[in-house]
């Protein structure tokens, strides 16, 4: 399955990707709001670059089955963005999605980032620097989640021939590259 081989095949490049993020400050109580507003600009640009596109080539069948329009997640990360006085750039780093398989393996990472993101909100709301912090992006999916995960998975799998599987796997390589490539 497909899901497993994103998940094998670009191991690396989500180490490297929560190493920039400084994500085990966040299990050792030293993330601070800088790191917060650092780790969400990020996945801003992300989903600013990417998220339009990939949603326009998941096919009509696809995007009923994994409740398309509730997967938004770029106003969420912009309101959060908001919510800490950040100013946001007008203008979109547009990375080109070539092929309905390489979007399929970018929106594997966009939402592999969700699953993450609420971990990220539990662990970030036991310190009282992240009181006043909606968390909206980080827990757009609130108790549901999990199961949206695995209803992705599932769509995905299904979605993806064999003979599709390399333009999938370039696709969450190219988002990793993207994100590891941005400025700190």
């Amino acid at each position: 399955m497909i899901s497993d081989k994103l998940k094998t095949e670009t191991r690396h490049l989500h180490d490297l990707t929560e190493e920039k993020f400084n994500s085990s400050k966040i299990f050792e109580g030293t993330f601070n709001l800088d790191d917060y507003r650092k780790l969400l600009f990020y996945n801003y640009e992300m989903l600013n670059s990417f998220e339009e596109d990939v949603f326009d080539f998941i096919p009509r069948e696809a995007a009923n089955n994994l409740h398309l329009e509730k997967r938004r997640k770029l106003q969420l990360a912009e309101a959060d963005l908001r919510a800490l006085g950040q100013t946001l750039p007008k203008v979109r780093a547009l990375e080109p999605v070539n092929s309905a398989a390489e979007a399929w393996g970018i929106f594997y990472v966009m939402e592999g980032s969700t699953l993450g993101g609420n971990m990220i909100a539990k662990q970030l709301s036991k310190s009282a620097e992240f009181a006043d912090q909606p968390f909206h992006y980080f827990r757009c999916y609130g108790a549901h989640t999990g199961s949206y995960w695995k209803t992705f998975k599932e769509v995905l799998d299904r979605e993806i021939s064999p003979a599709d599987e390399d333009a999938c796997l370039a696709g969450a390589e190219k988002v990793y590259s993207f994100l590891l490539n941005l400025p700190d």
